[in-house]
C-alpha cells in the first residue's frame, strides 16, 4: 500500500494542506493515520465530497478579534493600534532603527514625524511605514499556509522604497545571491537558500498542531538560513506572530531591550538544556503580551506600555 503525505495529498486533491489536516482531523478521510511526522493518507483515499469553505477555517478568537478591529478601527486604543505600534517599535529597534516609540505611534496614527532637532534617517521612517504594511498582511492572511512566496512577500514589504534598496544594497523580495554581509551571522551559502528553506518548511507543515517551541524552532532555523540580505530578523519575528496567530498560541512581541538574551536564545538552541532560554524569554513575553491585551479591552494600554525618559527622545 502506497502512503502519501499531507503536502502530496493536497496537491492530487487541488485543495491546501491544512485543509486536508482538518478533514483528516473530523475523521473524513478514510485509511488516514496520524505518525509522529503527521498524517500519511493511503492511497486509495478520496477527496470528501462535499468540503467546507476554507473562508470557514475556525479563526482562534484573538485572531478574530484582530482581524475584526483592524477592519473596523473605532478608536486609537484597540488591540490592533496596540499590536501595530509594539510590534513595529519592539522589531524595529532590534535592526538597529533609531525612532522612538512614541514617534513610531505619531506616524502610525497621525502619518507625522514627531520629534525635537535631531536629525532623523529616513529610511527609519520607511522601513516602520512598511512594517505597518507587513503587520496588515499577516494579520489577513493569518490562516493562510507558510510557504517561500509568503516569506518573500513580507521582505518585499518591508523594503520596497527603502534607502538601501534604492542604493542596490538590498533587492525587496529577492534572496541574496552571495555571502551574508552581517557582523556575526554567517546563513547557508547563497546557493542551498531555497533548498533549505523548502525543507524548512516542509519539515514544519508536518506537524499537526506547532507549539510555542515548534514556532520558536521554526524561527531559529529561519534565522540561521537568513536569505536575505538584509531584514532577516525582521520578516522571521513577523512569521512568529503570524503562526500563533494561526495555531492559537498565545502571541508575544520581543522587546528591543532583551535583544542580547534573545540572540543567546538562538545561538544556544540547540542544547536542550539552554534552549529553555528562548522558550522563558518568549513566555516571559507572553505574559507581558496578555497584559497588553487586558489593557486594551480597558482602552488604556498607554499606561501598560510606559517607555523609559531616554526613549521619550530623538537619538
Amino acid at each position: 500500500m502506497i502512503y502519501y503525505n499531507v503536502k502530496e495529498t493536497a496537491e492530487l486533491w487541488k485543495i491546501s494542506p491544512q485543509m486536508v489536516r482538518r478533514l483528516c482531523l473530523d475523521g473524513r478521510v478514510t485509511g488516514a493515520v496520524l505518525t509522529d511526522k503527521g498524517w500519511i493518507i493511503p492511497d486509495f483515499a478520496e477527496k470528501p465530497d462535499k468540503l467546507d469553505s476554507e473562508a470557514e477555517i475556525t479563526l482562534p478568537d484573538f485572531t478574530r478579534k484582530l482581524q475584526s478591529q483592524k477592519r473596523n478601527r473605532k478608536n486609537y486604543h484597540g488591540l490592533y493600534d496596540a499590536v501595530q505600534i509594539n510590534l513595529t517599535y519592539s522589531s524595529s529597534r532590534m535592526a538597529s532603527n533609531r525612532l522612538t516609540r512614541d514617534q513610531v505611534e505619531h506616524i502610525f496614527k497621525k502619518g507625522k514625524l514627531i520629534g525635537k532637532f535631531e536629525p532623523t534617517k529616513v529610511s527609519d521612517c520607511i522601513e516602520v511605514l512598511n512594517h505597518f504594511l507587513c503587520v496588515d498582511h499577516i494579520i489577513d492572511h493569518a490562516m493562510d499556509p507558510l510557504d517561500v512566496k509568503m516569506i518573500r512577500r513580507l521582505h518585499y514589504l518591508l523594503m520596497y522604497g527603502s534607502v538601501d534598496a534604492r542604493l542596490k544594497r538590498v533587492s525587496p523580495g529577492e534572496f541574496r545571491t552571495g555571502p551574508l554581509v552581517q557582523k556575526g551571522r554567517n546563513g547557508v551559502n547563497a546557493s542551498e537558500i531555497t533548498r533549505e528553506l523548502k525543507s524548512l518548511l516542509d519539515d514544519y507543515s508536518g506537524i499537526v498542531q506547532p507549539d510555542l517551541s515548534d514556532i520558536l524552532n521554526l524561527h531559529v532555523m529561519f534565522e540561521r538560513i537568513a536569505p536575505f540580505r538584509d531584514g532577516n530578523g525582521r520578516v522571521g519575528r513577523l512569521l512568529m506572530f503570524k503562526e500563533c496567530l494561526r495555531y492559537g498560541v498565545d502571541p508575544f512581541i520581543l522587546h528591543d531591550k532583551k535583544r542580547s538574551v534573545y540572540l543567546d536564545g538562538i545561538k544556544l538552541w540547540d542544547n536542550y538544556r539552554t534552549r529553555k532560554i528562548l522558550i522563558d524569554l518568549a513566555t516571559d513575553e507572553q505574559e507581558d503580551f496578555k497584559a497588553m491585551v487586558t489593557l486594551c479591552n480597558l482602552r488604556s494600554y498607554n499606561q501598560y506600555y510606559q517607555v523609559d525618559s531616554d526613549l521619550k527622545t530623538i537619538e
